[in-house]
């Protein structure tokens, strides 16, 4: 009995497998198409697989970080807002243009003195040079020249005086060495040459005595000193103009 029961198994099986290579033999579309469907459906599983095991499509960009070296609000990562111009600070556009920032070391007390010091130097060398002028020159404008410049001068010293006496400063009676010198150079010469040394001398020592009256007035604050100043800036430019003239015109 146990023997039939495999033998009619195996004839089974037996029919059964020429049945299936029949219908391949017979229906290769048929038997393709199970393939195939069986290929697809592995590879949507694969497909779905790697989609939800890398949720970053790409993995350099995040979320929120279209561009991942640009941070929010620094489209511009050398530009700090407010500082369109790193050397420049408000309310500084010319540092040096300011009145008292100059020499920020000089005291308004040495100011005053210093200036009344090279005003009180230069009239003594105006009226020095100008008495030896009359007694060197030959020439009628250059001893008119140097008459006027003895006569303001005196008076500059007049004003000046009574200023320095109520600050208890005491002025110079000596003409300092930068204007020694050109009276030293003045004192060998005679005639025309003395008259040439003579007025380029004049545009030299006024040019500088008109750029310590301007400084004054810039950065001075005593009263008294720039009212002085004031009423002899325009003489001092004058008397440069003056030599400047003569001197063009010899």
């Amino acid at each position: 009995m146990l023997y039939q029961t495999k033998a009619i198994k195996k004839l089974v099986g037996s029919f059964l497998g020429v049945a299936s290579a029949s219908a391949f033999i017979s229906f290769p579309g048929l038997a393709q198409a199970n393939l195939n469907s069986g290929f697809a459906n592995s590879s949507s599983r694969l497909i779905v697989a790697q989609n939800t095991s890398s949720p970053a499509a790409n993995p350099t960009s995040t979320p929120g970080s279209a561009n991942p070296t640009s941070t929010p609000g620094s489209a511009n990562p050398t530009s700090t807002p407010g500082s369109a111009n790193p050397t420049s600070t408000p309310g500084s556009a010319n540092p040096t243009s300011t009145p008292d920032s100059a020499n920020p070391n000089v005291s308004p007390r040495q100011l005053d003195t210093e200036f009344m010091t090279k005003a009180a130097q230069s009239d003594l060398t105006e009226i020095q040079t100008s008495q030896l002028a009359l007694r060197r020159s030959r020439n009628q404008s250059v001893r008119n020249f140097a008459r006027r410049m003895i006569e303001e001068h005196t008076n500059s010293t007049k004003r000046l005086a009574p200023i320095a006496k109520a600050k208890n400063f005491a002025l110079p009676k000596d003409i300092g060495p930068e204007n020694k010198a050109l009276l030293t150079q003045l004192t060998g010469l005679y005639g025309s040459n003395f008259d040439q040394a003579y007025m380029q001398g004049q545009i030299q020592a006024h040019a500088r005595t008109l750029a310590e009256y301007q400084r004054y007035l810039q950065q001075g604050r005593d009263q008294q000193l720039r009212a002085f100043a004031s009423q002899n800036q325009p003489i001092v430019a004058d008397h440069l103009q003056m030599a400047q003239k003569m001197t063009a015109r010899h």
